[in-house]
C-alpha cells in the first residue's frame, strides 16, 4: 500500500450527523440515508458537489456505536447555504497522511490500521478528523475494485 504525506487546502463540506452500531448493515444503512439527505439538499438548492461521498470521523469510536458525518465537499460559497439538518464545516488547510484502499468496504479497517501504523512508525502525531473519500460508485463497480481514499489529519 502506497502511503503518502500531503498538504491539503481548506476543504468545505455539507454534512448530516449519523450514528450506527457495528453489527449487520447498520453502518451501510446510516450512510445510505445520510448521503441521500445531503445529496438531496444539494440537488434541491442547485449546489455543486466537488467530490463523491465522504464519511468523516471527528473522534475515534468508544463503545458499541460509532458517530460519523455523511459529507459532500462543496465550494466555500455553497457551504454557506447549509440549513436545517444539513450543516456546514471546513477541514482547515494542513498536513494529512493518505492511502488508497482497493476492495470491499468491509476491509477498510485493514487499510486504516496500515495508515495509523505508518504515522506511528514515522514519529508523526495523529490528529482528527479521519475521513474516507469513496472514489467509485458501488452500484457500478465490482466490490473487489472499489477505490476509497483514506485521510488522517496530522496533529
Amino acid at each position: 500500500m502506497d502511503i503518502q504525506r500531503k498538504t491539503l487546502p481548506d476543504q468545505h463540506y455539507l454534512y448530516v450527523d449519523r450514528e450506527a452500531g457495528f453489527t449487520g448493515n447498520e453502518i451501510a444503512d446510516a450512510m445510505g440515508s445520510g448521503f441521500g439527505e445531503v445529496f438531496g439538499f444539494i440537488q434541491q438548492h442547485g449546489l455543486e458537489c466537488v467530490s463523491m461521498p465522504v464519511s468523516m470521523y471527528i473522534e475515534m469510536p468508544n463503545g458499541p456505536r460509532m458517530a460519523f458525518r455523511c459529507c459532500m465537499f462543496v465550494s466555500a460559497d455553497d457551504a454557506k447555504k447549509a440549513s436545517g439538518n444539513v450543516k456546514a464545516d471546513v477541514i482547515p488547510a494542513g498536513d494529512v497522511v493518505t492511502a488508497l484502499h482497493v476492495g470491499p468496504y468491509a476491509n477498510l479497517n485493514v487499510s486504516h490500521k496500515a495508515v495509523w501504523d505508518h504515522i506511528e512508525a514515522q514519529g508523526l502525531k495523529k490528529g482528527m478528523p479521519v475521513w474516507e473519500h469513496y472514489v467509485d460508485d458501488p452500484t457500478t463497480v465490482d466490490e473487489d475494485k472499489l477505490r476509497t481514499e483514506i485521510f488522517c489529519r496530522l496533529g
